[in-house]
């Protein structure tokens, strides 16, 4: 069988009820199992489940084992990825850049208990579920078998505080600083430039506001309490507003945003603030993506019944980077950033009911767009 990455061959369901009988003779295997509050399972050598815990089947709403027995752990838990290819969780090209699959491979190679990092995009009642997660993966052998025991704890918690702490002590930093250092220059320039800076000072002030309004949104979206509030919005002059009032950001120096003049002028019914969040988010990323002198494009096109919003920047994505746009924690900032691409995507799809995606390539640079 065919696989873009880890191997695609499978034992039969007979070979793994036979492993899982096997198991369930080992004295207090169960017990000791159970007793964990996290996922625990028992993994054979083709990466699929012979032997779990009672945490995993509440946590899949099953309460049969053989629901789950055989697959692998990526199809058990619905990741969006581990059905593009017919070999299943760990075949396709994404999964070169899965912690799980990854510490389970290593694991197997070494013959060392290997601990990684993982975030995981889930289909749950046809809504995505982003999960990032701490995962462990021993090597054991039982009756001339080997195993994999493999272990996940739910780390979203703990990731998403110290990403948003990253955001208040960095980001908000940087703006308020910059915003001090536009009234200490203020009353030496002439009254002319004062009054340019003035609109500066209030975009600075506007931006600190965005920032903390986005985090609240975000806040709201993820424990589904987020109220959409849709009023009628001015495409043209929306996406004009948005050009302007980025124009001050530190990571513009040296770049224009401009607005694609063939862009019509359209007006359709939907949310402005959570609207403005996600394009914002598309302009800073093209932002920090350009280099001095180069141009981000917004646009807006009307596509059949559909309006889709657009922004481009020259630069392209490189094929690892792009397999993993829209995890949440994932950034190619550093550490303790990534929720802009994730915010758009829940924003944008979950609560808008759009699409949003993007798409790359060394000669055309990277535009991201939201279809509504």
């Amino acid at each position: 069988m065919e696989t873009k990455y880890a191997p695609a061959e499978r034992s039969t369901f007979y070979n793994v009820l036979q492993s899982n009988l096997a198991l369930e003779k080992i004295t207090y295997l169960n017990d000791i199992f159970c007793s964990l509050s996290f996922i625990f399972c028992i993994l054979n050598e083709n990466r699929q489940i012979v032997y779990t815990n009672d945490v995993l089947m509440k946590t899949l709403e099953v309460e049969n084992i053989e629901e789950v027995l055989g697959q692998r752990f990526g199809e058990a838990i619905h990741c969006r990825f581990s059905f593009e290819e017919k070999g299943g969780c760990g075949t396709s090209e994404h999964c070169r850049y899965c912690g799980a699959v990854n510490a389970m491979l290593q694991s197997q190679t070494t013959g060392l208990k290997t601990t990684k990092e993982c975030r995981i995009r889930r289909i749950v009642k046809g809504a995505e579920n982003f999960l990032d997660v701490e995962v462990t993966a021993t090597p054991f052998t039982h009756e001339n078998s080997n195993y994999t025991i493999f272990s996940l704890i739910d780390i979203t918690d703990r990731k998403r505080r110290a990403i948003i702490e990253k955001i208040f002590f960095h980001d908000i930093m940087n703006v308020a600083s910059g915003l001090q250092g536009f009234f200490e220059i203020f009353d030496s320039i002439d009254e002319k430039e004062q009054q340019e800076f003035i609109q500066m000072g209030a975009s600075l002030c506007q931006q600190i506001i965005d920032e903390i309004g986005t985090q609240r949104l975000l806040a709201q979206a993820e424990t589904k309490e987020l109220i959409i509030s849709l009023q009628p919005i001015d495409c043209l002059n929306f996406i004009q507003q948005i050009a302007l009032d980025l124009r001050f950001l530190s990571v513009a120096h040296g770049k224009k945003i401009v607005v694609d003049k063939s862009s019509p002028d359209i007006r359709i019914n939907s949310d402005p603030v959570l609207l403005r969040r996600i394009l914002n988010n598309m302009v800073k990323n093209a932002l920090e993506a350009s280099t001095e002198g180069q141009t981000i494009t917004i646009s807006v096109v009307q596509v059949g019944n559909k309006v889709k919003f657009s922004v481009h920047n020259p630069k392209f994505i490189p094929r690892e980077i792009e397999m993993q746009v829209f995890m949440r924690s994932f950034s190619t900032k550093g550490t303790q950033r990534g929720l802009g691409t994730y915010s758009m995507k829940i924003l944008g799809e979950q609560h808008l009911g759009g699409t949003v995606d993007f798409t790359t390539s060394e000669a055309e640079g990277t535009t991201f767009y939201i279809i509504l």
